[in-house]
């Protein structure tokens, strides 16, 4: 599979259609669109939480996520596309709240 990726990348990356763009770009709109609405609704509820602002940190890499994904798994299934997403936001999230748990410690030593 490295090689693969190796020779896929020396050859320019994958190629993608007209409509397979269309269709990743709309999916990362549309995720940021509401990872966004997520994240107001979540400071509204809880404030200022770490666990809210790893959304907000979270939603500035995702979108670029989806696009790759789409571009190295759209010869996979619907569902091996979704793990894949989910896995990966997930992965994100977690390594963003550790961050925000981190810094919140270091901000205000004793709180966490």
């Amino acid at each position: 599979m490295t090689f693969e990726m190796f020779q896929r990348c020396a050859a320019g990356g994958p190629k993608l259609s007209p409509s397979d763009r269309r269709i990743a770009y709309w999916l990362s709109i549309g995720s940021s669109l509401a990872i966004a609405i997520l994240y107001i609704v979540l400071t509204k509820l809880y404030r200022e939480a770490p666990a809210v602002q790893a959304v907000l940190w979270t939603s500035a890499f995702f979108p670029n996520f989806i696009y790759q994904q789409m571009v190295y798994l759209k010869k996979r299934s619907w569902l091996t596309q979704g793990l894949v997403l989910g896995a990966g936001l997930s992965a994100m999230y977690l390594f963003m709240v550790g961050i925000c748990l981190l810094g919140t410690h270091l901000h205000f030593p004793g709180r966490l």
